[in-house]
């Protein structure tokens, strides 16, 4: 299975991930119960990478016309950086403070071409004023190896002090 690794055009061409979020996309690949097939949720064990856990969330695929993306976890980092999202509730139910339009974009590619999604640049999800950037990686899951229904989210912030989250 190929990573395809789709980053912001205002972000230089040389740019590669954060380590933190290159080991997770590591053992993501690594999960893969076998070729061509993706992980299911069930194969992410958050205790082989725990160090991981406050910068990382998922969602849940309901599919339909159009598909729904609501929020099963959220790591403290993203509360910490006054993310929005609460856990059950819909992308769509958060009105203003996403990009409406550019997250169903997003999270639409990774559910119909099963392929990860990295990016690092400024956040379609409003934060708090001292987030500068912000780096992320989508990882889609697959309990039967095929059809996407959880997205394995992480997000790295870049902090306006210089310091990274």
């Amino acid at each position: 299975m190929s990573l395809d690794l789709t980053p912001d055009p205002r972000v230089p061409a040389d740019s590669t991930p954060n380590p933190r979020v290159a080991r997770l996309m590591e053992y993501w690949r690594d999960l893969a119960p076998g070729p061509g097939l993706l992980p299911a949720r069930r194969h992410f064990d958050p205790m082989r990478v725990p160090d991981l856990l406050p910068n990382i969330w998922l969602i849940d695929v309901v599919r339909g016309t159009p598909n729904r993306y609501r929020y099963r976890l959220i790591g403290s980092a993203l509360h910490d950086a006054g993310a929005p999202m609460r856990v059950g509730m819909f992308i769509d139910e958060m009105g203003n403070d996403v990009d409406q339009a550019a997250a169903h974009a997003t999270f639409d590619s990774v559910v119909n071409g099963r392929q990860p999604d990295w990016r690092r640049g400024t956040p379609i999800l409003r934060h708090l004023k001292f987030v500068a950037t912000l780096e992320r990686a989508l990882l889609p899951l697959a309990e039967d190896g095929e059809t996407v229904d959880v997205i394995l989210g992480m997000t790295v912030f870049y902090l306006l002090d210089g310091k990274v989250r």
